[in-house]
């Protein structure tokens, strides 16, 4: 969809606007806090981040951190304790129209400075859901269960999941002394998938983003500024992956080659096939803990998907679009032909301050 047919949905980017609730009571509109800046970071295989800032709402006669609801006076630093429960919003127009979260986490982190001559401004930070996931160590196993198995026993008892089923079945998956977060993104990685939270849901599983592209912009009218970069060092031909059958014992090779990459486009070649020219195919070759040719085949193709999409990186910023948000396409143009593409969304910040909205964003793909 191209940036001017967004534009009547989104108020024609007139009245960007935010909503932040904390523990349901809405910092703007309920407690009438002036609120300098908001800030969402998203990320795949990582918790989402938040922080907004508050402005002039010390009180120097109390010598505290207050707001007044009705007629009663909020101690702030209770109403933003650890662990309170956040809720942020970040578009265009009234309350009505932000409806929908950004994010959903807890408060983790509370700052402020004194100095002379000014009063301190109050600033609060945290982590989306999956912060648990990402606190303490643990061991613990699963014998004859797909790694999908695990993953959702993990998340389930903490939020809403969709998790893709995996393959195969492995006779043992063994969580070592690590956190959940972690784990999780071992299983991710050799699986070939990727995970985050939306939505108040957790998604584990193949990226959604060669679904439909989300946004088209245009160099100058939107797409504020874009950095590419075309990269041949982490890229190979073939990967090689070497271990042994469950049953005798034998060696087995899991087996990926260029061209096998997904999500190119038509006319494009993969970092692996433009290195053909240049070296005499370089392999890379790794053992792994796998017991059936399936499976070592599917982890020399997560390797070999994992190491296409470093060929091409790049990083940007536009005009602040609610929609870029990690696993999702965007199209990029008025960039020349090399680099006027669809790219995939992997890291996204949506931003509003002084300033305006605005987008930053980090992208990837694995064919020019």
């Amino acid at each position: 969809m191209r940036i001017a047919e967004l534009e009547p949905n989104l108020g024609d980017f007139y009245v960007p606007a935010f909503v932040i609730k904390v523990s349901g009571e809405d910092v703007l509109r309920d407690l009438c806090l002036a609120v300098s800046q908001v800030s969402v970071d998203l990320k795949e295989k990582a918790a989402g981040r938040f922080s907004f800032t508050i402005e002039s709402a010390f009180d120097w006669k109390a010598g505290e951190f207050l707001a007044t609801r009705e007629e009663d006076r909020i101690d702030l630093l209770e109403l933003f304790a650890f662990g309170k429960k956040v809720e942020i919003a970040v578009g265009y127009g009234g309350p009505a129209e932000l409806d929908t979260p950004m994010l959903t986490g807890v408060v983790t982190e509370i700052t402020t400075d004194f100095q002379a001559g000014g009063s301190p401004a109050l600033s609060i930070s945290g982590f989306d859901d999956l912060y648990p996931l990402t606190i303490g160590r643990s061991s613990r196993n699963w014998e004859n269960k797909p790694d999908s198995v695990a993953v959702k026993d993990l998340v389930e008892p903490l939020v809403t999941a969709d998790v893709r089923p995996t393959t195969p079945v492995k006779r043992r998956i063994d969580q070592n002394n690590e956190s959940d977060m972690s784990f999780i993104g071992k299983l991710a990685y050799r699986n070939g998938a990727t995970f985050y939270y939306r939505d108040r849901k957790f998604y584990f599983g193949p990226r959604q983003s060669a679904k439909s592209v989300v946004v088209e912009l245009l160099w100058g009218q939107g797409l504020l500024g874009f950095s590419p970069e075309a990269n041949l060092s982490r890229q190979i031909t073939e990967v090689q992956v070497h271990g042994r059958s469950a049953d005798k014992g034998e060696a087995i090779v899991g087996k990926a080659k260029r061209g096998d990459e997904s999500r190119r486009e038509p006319g494009t070649k993969t970092g692996g096939q433009r290195l053909v020219p240049l070296a005499a195919d370089p392999v890379l070759h790794m053992r792994a803990a796998v017991r059936t040719q399936a499976e070592a085949d599917a982890r020399a193709k997560a390797v070999l998907e994992d190491r296409a999409q470093d060929f091409v990186t790049g990083s940007g910023e536009s005009i602040g679009v609610p929609s870029i948000v990690p696993d999702t396409t965007i199209g990029l143009r008025g960039l020349g032909r090399a680099f006027s593409r669809d790219y995939l969304v992997a890291e996204a910040t949506h931003k509003l301050d002084h300033g305006g909205y605005r987008t930053t964003f980090t992208v990837a793909k694995p064919s020019i």
